[in-house]
């Protein structure tokens, strides 16, 4: 056996996704000794983008909130991204199996078949409550019932709520979290060219620069808290021991880590993950009558044409995604693709010809958990291990998805600066 010591500034940090990297870059221009740990062959985590063809296929649809803490994070540190505003073009709406004119703004309300008048003055009202500050601290279900709502306009609501959020959960859903992150989705989101691979590169140069060890293929089997200090056990044998260990990543893998630490276990038994079917089109063009954007009303679908908005594909080209957001309980059916596939025939004929390659997600996990009204999301620093903290899009209070991992991350490592400050202290 291998064993590796620390000096009174190391940090371990698990994890090699965006919270990861992110939190590694932020320790090390403060001044800790960081290394990374990486099961995978790559870093990034659910932001790794497949290339194929000269297409670009996230790991379903992604989107960069222009207002979130990840597009923040990521123009501090000065990392380059490029890719521009999605306007969506001629939104749909699905509702009974037709399409409508989505009512994304005053005058696509006042057009769409979706809504009568009394329906269009009520969804208008609810919208400028929203984005005038509504907030509440029952399920978002709750504050949908509190409105006294048409049963289309309820839909409406839970709709814009699926695509800001990709939960699909009202009666679990914090209302506060979710009227906030409406308003954010509200404010734009971008799409990237060549990827959500592009901010990775750009994270994991930032964090070499600054001195990080990024180690991938290195595979933690469980992590140790030893008084005020932490071990890395690796499985190969190895183990590595530091000041504080940063756990980036979901609550099941953190807890099966750590499996000593109870608030671990409670966390992973509490989380409640965001999960999505999903299917990524690369086709040579798109059809002659295709709408570059449906939202599903009455069922939860939706289907974006990415690469309106983003450099996605070769010349001509297209990069199309469709999804299916998960209920909490709901189980990944047999014909999880067969229907994303007939809304695809719905909103764009004849793409089945135009097909060059696709990618097949049942049951994803888009975020590892949903953001619960009546259960607090964890803080970055665990009271019951020493030394030992959290970050992921599970962990903090602030935005959901890639924003609250960002902005967990980088809450945990000036927690974590603290915490090897005051052992510097100590130790003088």
């Amino acid at each position: 056996m291998s064993v590796s010591s620390a000096d009174s500034r190391q940090v371990n940090v698990v994890g090699g996704g965006i919270a990861g990297l992110l939190a590694a870059t932020e320790l090390a221009r403060n001044g800790a000794k960081v290394m990374l740990f990486e099961a995978a062959a790559d870093l990034g985590g659910r932001a790794r983008t497949r290339q194929v063809d000269g297409f670009f296929l996230n790991q379903g649809p992604h989107a960069l909130y222009i207002a979130g803490a990840f597009k923040g994070e990521l123009d501090r540190l000065g990392i380059a991204y490029s890719g521009r505003r999605t306007e969506g073009g001629e939104r749909q709406a699905i509702f009974r199996g037709e399409l409508h004119r989505l009512p994304a703004s005053l005058a696509t309300l006042a057009m769409t078949s979706l809504m009568g008048v009394g329906d269009k003055v009520t969804f208008a009202r609810v919208q400028k409550a929203v984005i005038d500050g509504a907030t509440g601290k029952e399920s978002f279900g709750r504050w949908l019932d509190a409105e006294d709502l048409s049963p289309v306009v309820r839909m409406g609501m839970e709709a814009i709520a699926r695509v800001s959020s990709y939960a699909n959960a009202p009666g679990l859903m914090h209302a506060g979290e979710m009227l906030g992150q409406i308003r954010r989705a509200f404010k734009g989101v971008i799409y990237l060219d060549s990827g959500w691979s592009t901010l990775v590169e750009g994270l994991a140069k930032a964090a070499r620069e600054a001195g990080v060890e990024l180690r991938t293929g290195a595979a933690v089997e469980r992590v140790s808290v030893e008084g005020r200090r932490s071990r890395v056990h690796l499985s190969d044998a190895e183990t590595v021991a530091a000041d504080a260990t940063l756990l980036a990543l979901g609550p099941n893998e953190a807890a099966r880590l750590a499996p000593g630490v109870a608030s671990l276990r409670q966390y992973a038994s509490d989380a409640v993950p965001v999960r999505a079917n999903t299917l990524d089109l690369a086709l040579s063009r798109l059809p002659e009558a295709a709408k570059p954007f449906a939202l599903g009303i009455d069922q939860p679908f939706y289907l974006s044409v990415h690469s309106n908005d983003a450099r996605l594909a070769p010349e001509g080209g297209a990069v199309v995604h469709v999804a299916r957001y998960m209920a909490p309980d709901e189980a990944v059916g047999r014909d999880a693709i067969s229907e994303l596939e007939g809304v695809a025939d719905m909103v764009m004929s004849g793409w089945r010809a135009l097909e060059v390659r696709r990618q097949e997600l049942r049951g994803m996990t888009v975020a590892n958990a949903t953001p619960r009204w009546d259960k607090p999301r964890p803080g970055v620093a665990l009271v019951d291990a020493p030394g030992v903290f959290i970050a992921g899009d599970w962990v903090g209070d602030e935005g959901m998805i890639a924003d609250a991992a960002a902005a967990s991350a980088i809450a945990a490592a000036r927690a974590v600066s603290a915490w090897i400050g005051a052992e510097a202290v100590q130790a003088a």
